[in-house]
């Protein structure tokens, strides 16, 4: 990783591997937002985060983050996630949004080197 990420940041990504929701209180602001462009999935509201994050624990997703970098205060990270689903491992990029310490939006896009064309 190129940068070390802010408090929040580490603490999203690190429950990855965890599978530990609880930890999502301590990172995401109430009214956070997830956009999943992969499912095209939103999730708005730290309840209807963590309903959907307890629910992915039977993908038995690992994540690894790759690079890490902030660009005009959107921290984006990349990340190689293994698991039981189509096309794993697969690389990932979130897009944090991080406002007074909290995670305010989160974007997750596959990488396009991904996609077979």
């Amino acid at each position: 990783m190129s940068k070390q990420l802010p408090q929040p940041v580490e603490i999203y990504m690190d429950s990855l591997n965890s599978n530990d929701t609880t930890v999502i209180d301590a990172c995401m602001a109430k009214d956070a937002h997830i956009h999943d462009s992969g499912e095209n999935n939103h999730f708005n509201g730290i309840e209807a985060i963590k309903e959907w994050r307890e629910k992915s624990v039977e993908f038995e997703l690992k994540s690894k983050v790759i690079d890490a970098e902030n660009k005009h205060g959107i921290i984006i990270v990349s990340s190689l996630t293994s698991g039981i689903f189509t096309g794993s491992p697969q690389l990932f990029y979130y897009f944090f949004t991080v406002a007074k310490d909290l995670i305010t939006n989160i974007e997750i896009v596959p990488g396009a080197e991904n996609f077979k064309q």
